[in-house]
């Protein structure tokens, strides 16, 4: 594994860990969680070539779930996501959501490759609701507008 590799490595795992992290609320039991996967492109099939790429699930204000806690999953170099609550393999608890997505130029650069709508639970055009398992879940996202300019 290259230094690079490392590094990108690294910094996937600190945003999974940090959008975990302020997602637990410290409830003690283990909730009904399903598999939840599927995948993430831009609109003309390609997937997003950057330093980082993660898909967030983000609870709903309107969810009913009595378990609100968040999701991520890193979005791999063939555009498939696996989300996850606290660890790999524990699954998404079963709710409702609004999904967002972190795709950045690189490890140090934290510039979107994404239009800023997909940033956001209030802008993003996708929300899900969770109850079973889902393995074809599929994200279209565009890059940002081009400005024009004189």
């Amino acid at each position: 594994m290259t230094r690079r590799e490392t590094c990108r490595s690294r910094l996937v795992r600190c945003v999974l860990a940090l959008a975990v992290a302020t997602a637990l609320s410290g409830c003690s039991g283990r909730p009904d969680a399903v598999q939840v996967s599927g995948t993430v492109t831009f609109k003309d099939g390609s997937v997003p070539q950057a330093g980082v790429r993660v898909v967030q699930f983000v609870p709903a204000q309107d969810s009913p779930a009595k378990i609100r806690k968040a999701a991520t999953g890193e979005i791999r170099d063939d555009g498939t996501f696996v989300a996850f609550t606290r660890k790999p393999g524990d699954g998404v608890h079963v709710g409702k959501y609004d999904v967002t997505f972190s795709v950045w130029e690189g490890v140090m650069n934290s510039v979107s490759l994404l239009d800023g709508k997909y940033s956001s639970p209030t802008t993003t055009p996708y929300h899900v609701n969770i109850e079973d398992d889902v393995s074809d879940l599929v994200f279209e996202v565009e890059p940002p507008a081009k400005k024009s300019g004189r």
